[in-house]
């Protein structure tokens, strides 16, 4: 049998220099908008985590419709890449439009959050636009099963350089523009300079790969034929189950991080003391991509992904263990997290193609929109559920957010319980979490693919 033809190289290459737009955005979104909502704009914890989950709720709607869309298109650049060039360049400025949420009014906090709020819903509308199409390419390049773990690599490895931007660089730029703790205008002016990083990637990658294999339907069911073919399959329905309790309570981790650092660990600086522990985290993220590859091709992708989420959960454990006298093992763990978030970030990605497979061998339909669609809702509502559920508990626990007091901005000190909950979400929790879901994918079975003796190509 001919194997099949595999993907260039300058259309990998596009694909993930697309993904260093959305990475920083998402990773951006992940640090920074729970942390900004209380200590910036004085949100409530529960009301901050409310309105980003309510915010989200958006993309139940916009995520299948986009995915339904882009299966029915039918241009002269494809089904997707009009769709992805589109939300590239709005992604900028609505990033930008949406951290210069105005203070009305030192005594509410209102009018900022529901501004904040509302270009979050513009952001993530143009993030859809890119990341639904765009994950439905995958399937749409290539049928081999080891291809696609390749390509997905591709796309995640190249794009780490967003996580690099959005989880390192930013906070550089945040605190070069801020005059105290958690200044509300250093943000703004980091949003502004940082818009064309968020753009002219998404753009670039985009005409990069003009060159992709493209595919168009002859008939595309609606909407909701579509959602009953994508659910009716199994192997989709343990990935979206899954998926979700590993986003949603890795946002839990990501929300906290600054802080566990601040509250924890006592650094006086928590947003650039970040970029240093992110860049290690980014580095080791990149640097396991061809391990992970490997391993999917050797053993599988269901099994590879069953060893990431344990290291993972392995080693979010152990930060609890850590003190402020100890913070210098952070480093090293760091390393280690972002080594197995490697193999989170491939897997899964890689499995939606197959799923796309196996639901095309049930019912004969090719809908690789309709799949990525309703994948990338779950994945956007676990990044606002898991916000909601640290706001719940850090407002349980007692936490307290910036006020102003005589037109004066006051951090208040945190209780013990408190600072115990932060720590327990900043690691045990979520770790637990983790190896829940490996109950799901356990029982992750697919019908119409598996590994071939085939070597994924570099």
């Amino acid at each position: 049998m001919d194997q099949p033809k595999p993907v260039s190289k300058v259309v990998k290459a596009g694909y993930g220099i697309v993904e260093i737009g959305t990475n920083t955005l998402i990773i951006f979104a992940s640090f920074y908008f729970m942390f900004y909502m209380t200590e910036a704009l004085g949100v409530p914890a529960v009301y901050a985590g409310l309105l980003f989950f309510c915010a989200k709720i958006f993309d139940v709607i916009t995520d299948p419709l986009v995915g339904n869309f882009s299966d029915r298109s039918k241009t002269k650049m494809g089904r997707r890449r009009p769709f992805m060039l589109a939300g590239g360049i709005a992604l900028g400025p609505c990033v930008a439009l949406m951290f210069l949420a105005p203070f009305l009014s030192a005594d509410s906090w209102l009018p900022s959050a529901l501004y904040f709020m509302g270009f979050t819903m513009a952001t993530y509308l143009a993030l859809t636009l890119i990341a639904v199409p765009g994950g439905a390419m995958t399937a749409e390049m290539t049928d081999d099963y080891n291809e696609r773990t390749n390509m997905t690599a591709w796309r995640w490895g190249v794009g780490s350089i967003g996580m690099f931007i959005g989880g390192a660089l930013a906070p550089l730029v945040v605190g070069q523009f801020s005059t105290g703790q958690v200044d509300p205008n250093g943000f703004r002016v980091a949003a502004i300079i940082m818009m064309p990083l968020f753009s002219l990637p998404v753009i670039v990658g985009v005409l990069m790969m003009r060159g992709a294999p493209m595919r168009f339907a002859e008939y595309v069911p609606p909407v909701w034929e579509q959602a009953r073919a994508c659910f009716a399959t199994p192997s989709f329905r343990m990935l979206l189950a899954t998926y979700f309790l590993q986003v949603s309570f890795l946002t839990v981790v990501t929300s906290n991080l600054l802080f566990v650092l601040k509250y924890h660990f006592r650094l006086d600086d928590p947003v650039s003391a970040n970029a240093l522990f992110f860049l290690i985290f980014v580095f080791a993220t990149m640097a396991s991509m061809p391990f992970w590859t490997l391993v999917g091709s050797r053993i599988g992708k269901k099994r590879g992904y069953m060893i990431a989420i344990s290291g993972l959960a392995v080693c979010v454990a152990a930060v609890f263990l850590l003190d402020a006298g100890s913070i210098a093992f952070l480093y090293p763990l760091m390393g280690l997290i972002g080594w197995f978030f490697g193999g989170y970030q491939i897997f899964p990605w890689s499995m939606i193609p197959d799923s796309v497979t196996d639901g095309q061998a049930r019912t004969g339909q090719s809908l690789e929109g309709a799949f990525n669609g309703w994948f990338t809702t779950q994945q956007k509502l676990g990044i606002a559920f898991g916000p909601l559920v640290f706001g719940v508990l850090l407002t349980f626990a007692g936490y307290e957010p910036t006020y102003y007091q005589d037109g004066i901005r006051v951090f208040p000190e945190q209780s013990d319980q408190a600072v115990l909950m932060i720590r327990l979400c900043s690691s045990l929790l979520p770790a637990l979490v983790f190896l829940l879901s490996l109950l799901f994918i356990s029982r992750h079975q697919n019908s119409a693919t598996g590994p071939t003796p085939i070597k994924a190509t570099s």
